[in-house]
């Protein structure tokens, strides 16, 4: 018998598909990975809108006053090479002449935003361009807005009315954009619902006083915008629990201490485990942050044994002191706060929005302060949401997640937070049964694993996403099939 030409060897392989929808960093990570995989014959699309991929939202800015929150020693895509990203910020620093000027070396700076979402984007390129023979890559600028079954694979339906058949679809959509509540007419000009985009500043006056919802790392982005547009005027940050963005200390962790015994299953649990180690400790008078370096390996765990009422009492009572602990700002934000706070251009207070109406040409805000029976009229000039994006599928203006949804192909995660996943990150549909060809990654599954927005958590999802779908066994066998032939 005549031996196949390797050409057509190559074509019998036919090259197994994965369709990434989603290019910000989850899903730029997550094809980095499958392509430096070394797999092949295979195919990677990105389904995303934007030109750009590697950025999404928060890396999209080029404002340079807008920085990582962390040191770039820790953001390296490759985890065997810590010093990374830090090579890649030191040529950076070399050609455009810049430093940190409150870091000793580029491995401690904290990088502009927009500096990350290049890097991400270099390192894209370099794993097409290096891929495997047979390995290929393309994005597609479009928006995808459901999935469909269809002969033994998965159709993704794109914005455009287009299908694109896939073997495997990973869900990297990010968190979800909250939908805008309505206000009066007469002052929506001057209320910004979605502040990480630079170009709605431009409406807002040169002066008076704004009013921040939200008192973590998105309201001090606000903060840090304003103050480079030169705007001269008062802030009033105001959350329900009062707590304000700590700055970033460089601290070495706690022991391990949550290792030397069964890990509680309780939030009271919790608690009291890292006061008993404080206690220990006092002596040596340790940094509360380095607390949360100690606990922060073990969050997948803890959240995985807890029942959903411990889970809800977290929610309750633990999760803002979590959050602002963890979610910690650059330290010349911080300076720009704390001047703030000294000078008393700007103050925060515990409180809550009941309304926001139209008073002569300002802007009356009804907050109810802590301690207060009854709401109080503040007068503002403008008013900027800094609450974030929502985690709840069922209250996202996302038209893939609610078609997700509403077809059963996903189902909402524990306490509406992201969506239902197995361990190994396989969408659990409405029948409860995990898929083998629709896995999700990022905050997703913030409801599995809460700490699942963070870029050192999505580099491991996206390390062993990659893995698990290289090993699946249409894919397996597709590249065991082309090195046959490639032996002829």
């Amino acid at each position: 018998m005549q031996r196949p030409h390797l050409t057509e060897l190559r074509q019998e392989a036919r090259a197994p598909h994965v369709v990434i929808l989603g290019g910000g960093y989850a899903g730029a990570a997550t094809a980095i990975k499958l392509l430096d995989s070394g797999q092949a014959p295979l195919r990677v699309t990105i389904v995303e809108p934007r030109a750009e991929l590697g950025s999404g939202l928060a890396y999209s800015t080029r404002d340079s006053a807008l920085l990582m929150n962390g040191p770039a020693k820790l953001f390296s895509l490759h985890p065997e090479r810590p010093e990374h990203f830090s090579q890649y910020l030191a040529r950076f620093g070399g050609e455009w002449a810049w430093r940190d000027p409150l870091a000793p070396d580029y491995a401690n700076a904290f990088a502009p935003r927009s500096v990350f979402g290049d890097y991400v984007r270099a390192e894209l390129a370099r794993a097409v361009a290096r891929a495997a023979p047979g390995a290929s890559f393309q994005h597609i600028a479009t928006e995808a807005i459901d999935l469909r079954r269809r002969s033994g694979r998965v159709d993704v339906i794109l914005a455009n009315g287009q299908s694109l058949p896939a073997d495997h679809v990973v869900l990297a959509v990010g968190a979800g954009r909250r939908r805008d509540e309505p206000v009066e007419p007469a002052i929506a000009a001057r209320c910004i619902s979605d502040p990480l985009h630079p170009e709605s500043y431009e409406r807002l006056p040169r002066e008076g006083r704004v009013l921040l919802i939200g008192t973590g790392l998105t309201m001090l982005d606000a903060l840090v915008t304003l103050e480079r547009r030169g705007f001269r005027g008062s802030y009033l940050a105001i959350s329900r629990r009062g707590l304000l963005v700590h700055p970033r200390r460089e601290v070495a962790p706690l022991r391990d201490f949550l290792a030397e015994s069964p890990l509680p299953t309780t939030a009271l649990g919790l608690l009291r485990a890292a006061r008993q180690e404080l206690a220990r400790v006092s002596s040596g008078r340790p940094d509360w942050q380095s607390l949360v370096m100690a606990v922060r390996p073990h969050v997948p765990a803890l959240w995985q044994r807890a029942s959903n009422e411990e889970r809800a009492r977290f929610l309750r009572h633990l999760r803002p002191i979590w959050e602002v602990s963890l979610h910690r700002a650059p330290p010349r934000s911080a300076q720009l706060l704390e001047r703030g706070r000294a000078e008393g251009w700007f103050t925060h207070r515990a409180g809550r929005i009941a309304a926001l109406t139209a008073a002569e040409h300002r802007i009356g805000a009804s907050i109810r302060f802590r301690g207060q029976t009854d709401s109080e009229t503040v007068l503002v000039d403008a008013v900027i949401d800094c609450r974030g994006a929502t985690h709840d599928w069922t209250r996202s203006s996302s038209l893939l997640a609610a078609n997700l949804l509403a077809t059963g192909v996903a189902r909402p995660g524990p306490l509406s937070f992201g969506i239902e996943a197995d361990s190994q990150s396989s969408v659990i549909g409405r029948d409860g049964a995990p898929a083998a060809d629709i896995s999700a990654i990022g905050p997703a599954l913030r409801g599995v694993r809460w700490e699942s927005s963070t870029l050192v958590e999505i580099l491991q999802q996206a390390g062993h996403l990659a893995s698990r779908i290289s090993a699946a066994p249409l894919i397996a066998e597709a590249g065991r099939t082309a090195a046959a032939g490639v032996g002829c």
